[in-house]
């Protein structure tokens, strides 16, 4: 090897530079690759360059060379440290060493890894579900810790508990969970206007993705990705049923009501059943209160098309599109406007709960929800 060379590389390691850097591998290195935002070299303040005796140059730490491994697929870094330090300015104040050791968004750019691999990798190791319990502790522990942890979010997550433990009144109750809420107003309140547009668009693309076929085939592959999703769609969609999460509701709020009314849900008496006579048809209450006259219908995001999720021309229910029907959004929203306005014709009000408002904000929250509001009625 040429003096030269060697002097380029002790005087490179001795005083970094960039300019310096990017000549040593433009010479060795002529294929190597650039920073995918600003097509300079890949550079770090870390990076360095040795001479193997008998094999020639090596470029140690962070390099284009440097690679992550997520879920089986490669990722190499492809974004210089300026870039990082401009996009995310807390870059500087974190521990070099250590920085690309876990998956977060600084990784994830630097290494140009989807957000979806990413949100999927946290999630098989980070994330406390029934499958990750039972794969770490065994089928039997798994579903005992999986219950007590549910348990254990229900009583948190209650008026009471927050009452006993930070001394809450109703009302600041009820707007620490109105702001958990993911919507629009929260996000902007939070990030900014451009920003929480932004993230509200993402979520909202996010929410339709996660409900697709698409998304079922990219994680189980066509054949089992079908399957998955055909089951996924008619479990939420309550075809030929109804949820399970929905009944759960009813349940605690009967428990709520202590009882008190008559009610009909499809597991306590069945679903009330309101005439038509126009038509000759009729139509079934997801829950009625027969003292008070009064109606609750829970709103699946996929089967109703939540409007907080899908545009008028979204087709969630590509499950049904496989038998030949073809539903838009528009003609769901449509379809349930004529149903709902019917119904108050005949009672005195229908109450309307979102499966996306339940997940947010919990299921007792929409329980003492339901329970204020019942209350105006009994007046």
């Amino acid at each position: 090897m040429e003096e030269l060379n060697k002097t380029w590389i002790t005087n490179f390691n001795n005083n970094k530079n960039k300019k310096l850097y990017a000549k040593i591998l433009n010479q060795y290195f002529p294929e190597h690759k650039k920073c995918k935002d600003c097509n300079d070299v890949i550079y770090y303040q870390d990076s360095s360059i040795r001479i193997g005796h008998k094999t020639g140059i090596y470029l140690d730490k962070k390099s284009y060379l440097s690679k992550k491994t997520v879920l089986g697929n490669e990722y190499y870094l492809c974004v210089c440290e300026d870039c990082i330090s401009n996009k995310f300015p807390e870059y500087n104040t974190l521990n070099k060493g250590r920085i690309f050791n876990r998956i977060c968004d600084i990784t994830c750019y630097a290494f140009g890894i989807p957000t979806d691999v990413s949100e999927k990798w946290k999630k098989n190791n980070y994330a406390i579900t029934l499958e990750n319990l039972i794969e770490k502790h065994g089928q039997d522990e798994g579903e005992i810790k999986w219950k007590s942890y549910c348990d254990k979010q229900a009583l948190t997550n209650t008026f009471e508990y927050k009452k006993e433990k930070y001394g809450w009144n109703e009302k600041k109750f009820k707007e620490y969970n109105k702001s958990r809420a993911v919507t629009i107003v929260n996000l902007v309140k939070k990030h900014g206007e451009n920003s929480g547009m932004k993230m509200w668009d993402n979520y909202c693309d996010r929410q339709k993705y996660t409900c697709s076929l698409e998304y079922f085939k990219n994680e189980y592959g066509d054949s089992e990705g079908t399957i998955k999703y055909i089951k996924f769609a008619k479990k939420r969609a309550m075809v030929g049923g109804y949820s399970d999460i929905s009944q759960r509701l009813f349940d605690e709020l009967n428990k709520k009501l202590k009882k008190k009314y008559k009610l009909y849900y499809a597991t306590l008496n069945s679903e009330y059943q309101i005439s038509d006579e126009r038509l000759n048809t009729y139509y079934n209450l997801d829950f009625y209160i027969k003292e008070l006259n009064l109606g609750i219908e829970f709103n699946g995001d996929v089967w109703h098309c939540n409007p907080s999720i899908y545009k008028a021309d979204d087709k969630p229910l590509t499950f049904l599109e496989m038998n030949t029907i073809d539903y838009c959004a528009k003609t769901i929203w449509d379809k349930d406007e004529k149903r709902i306005n019917f119904l108050k014709t005949k009672l005195t009000d229908v109450i309307i709960i979102w499966e996306r408002d339940l997940i947010n904000k919990g299921l007792y929250v929409i329980v003492n929800e339901l329970f204020e509001k019942i209350k105006t009625f009994e007046k």
